[in-house]
C-alpha cells in the first residue's frame, strides 16, 4: 500500500437553473487552479463530513445558501500542482437553485468571473479546462446524456 501525503477529500457541487448550470473561474491569482473553470469546490475540514463541508463551500464561493444538495458521484483524483502531486477523493453534489437563492448570489474574489451554461456550452471548446472526468458526470448524471 502507497502513502500518499498530499491526499485530501474535497467536494464539488453542481448548481443548476432549469437546464443551466453555473461554472466559475479561478481568479489568475488563486493558488489552486488559476484560471480553470469548474464548479464550487474546495476542501473537507477534518470536523466536517462532505455534505457539511458543500454546503459551506457553496456558501462561501457563492453567498448562498443552498440546502438541497443531493450526492451524485464519488471519485478519485490524481494530478500534480508545479511542486507536488496531489491526491483526492472527490465528492460531487448537484443542486437545483431557486429565484430566492440566486437572488443573495455574489461570487467570491477566488473567482474572476461566471456563466450560467447549457450541455451544448459545456462540451465546446472554451470550457476545456473542465476535468474529462467532471464533464462526463455533467453530461451522464445532470444533463443525462452520453458523452
Amino acid at each position: 500500500m502507497t502513502n500518499h501525503p498530499n491526499y485530501r477529500v474535497s467536494v464539488e457541487i453542481i448548481l443548476k437553473q432549469h437546464h443551466i448550470v453555473l461554472l466559475t473561474k479561478r481568479s489568475e491569482l488563486a493558488s489552486v487552479a488559476p484560471g480553470v473553470w469548474n464548479v464550487p469546490a474546495g476542501k473537507v475540514k477534518f470536523h466536517e463530513i462532505p455534505l457539511e463541508a458543500a454546503l459551506r463551500e457553496v456558501q462561501e464561493e457563492t453567498n448562498m445558501a443552498v440546502p438541497n444538495l443531493t450526492e451524485i458521484h464519488v471519485r478519485t483524483f490524481e494530478g500534480h500542482t508545479a511542486s507536488e502531486a496531489i491526491y483526492r477523493l472527490i465528492y460531487t453534489y448537484v443542486a437545483d437553485v431557486t429565484e430566492a437563492q440566486l437572488a443573495n448570489f455574489q461570487l467570491n474574489d477566488e473567482h474572476s468571473e461566471y456563466v450560467w451554461v447549457s450541455k451544448e456550452a459545456i462540451n465546446g471548446t472554451r470550457f476545456d479546462s473542465l476535468l474529462p472526468a467532471f464533464r462526463d458526470i455533467l453530461n451522464t448524471k445532470v444533463f443525462n446524456t452520453p458523452s
